[in-house]
């Protein structure tokens, strides 16, 4: 009995989710049409997807895809050691964490757009959005290795300090494998996050080519009254994120059984 519910309610919420689906297409076509410039403002959802499916027979889209995620793989990487590094120094001693808490803090409030205009001083046009990722993704993670590091149980740490551990034991053998947790669901978190910011700053520095952002603006600078091509290639990178979304979705509801 309770695995038929059980089936039935993962049933009910599919069927509430291409429900969902169904209305955000019927909106997205009424605001089309209502707009009334179908290709120069806002295509309507059967224009899109069709395109969208003329783009993903081409090789070109796939080596933007390729491209973007190779470059924010690279950047969420670096980010991530880096990550680990300091929030075991702050999860290990107090001191520490308040003394990086004001960067951490600052790299949180800094507006994205503004870290863009930055980078590509620093770094140059094609190397920008690489780095705008690690530097967004490096606080979330670094909070989630931090707080997982800080919250090892009292007993296991009394044990510890009786058995004499030295740091590298410590935090090897024991305190990072029970904060894999925290750090898993914040890596999970984070890996959407930093596929946007990844296009989005393609798209502002226009010169990661091949990469989705770059397509973007392309595809917006060879015909300016024709916005489907943009919409399509921004319905590709919804659909990835989506995908991510439900890796990451997937991850989180496994670690809190």
């Amino acid at each position: 009995m309770p695995e038929r519910q059980a089936k039935r309610s993962t049933s009910d919420k599919h069927i509430i989710f291409i429900a969902g689906v169904i209305l955000l297409a019927t909106l997205w076509q009424v605001l089309s049409l209502w707009i009334g410039e179908e290709k120069m403002v806002f295509p309507g959802p059967v224009a899109t997807f069709s395109y969208a499916v003329k783009l993903l027979q081409r090789e070109y889209t796939y080596r933007c895809i390729l491209a973007t995620m190779s470059r924010m793989l690279a950047g969420f990487a670096i980010s991530f050691v880096l990550a680990l590094f300091f929030g075991i120094i702050a999860g290990n001693y107090p001191l520490m964490e308040k003394l990086f808490q004001p960067t951490i803090i600052a790299l949180r409030a800094i507006p994205t757009a503004s870290l863009v205009y930055l980078f590509i001083v620093l770094a140059g046009f094609k190397k920008a959005p690489m780095f705008l990722v690690i530097l967004i993704s490096f606080p979330i993670i670094y909070e989630g290795v931090c707080t997982g590091i800080a919250r090892t149980p009292d007993p296991v740490m009394k044990a510890l300090r009786v058995d004499g551990a030295d740091f590298m034991k410590e935090n090897l053998k024991i305190r990072i494998p029970l904060a894999l947790p925290y750090i898993a669901v914040t890596v999970a978190s984070s890996f959407s996050l930093c596929f946007k910011i990844e296009i989005m700053a393609e798209v502002i520095t226009g010169a990661s080519n091949p990469g989705l952002g770059s397509a973007i603006m392309g595809a917006r600078a060879d015909d300016p009254t024709n916005m489907v091509p943009v919409f399509a290639y921004s319905l590709i990178a919804v659909v990835i994120m989506l995908m991510i979304d439900f890796v990451s979705d997937m991850l989180k509801k496994k670690i809190s059984l």
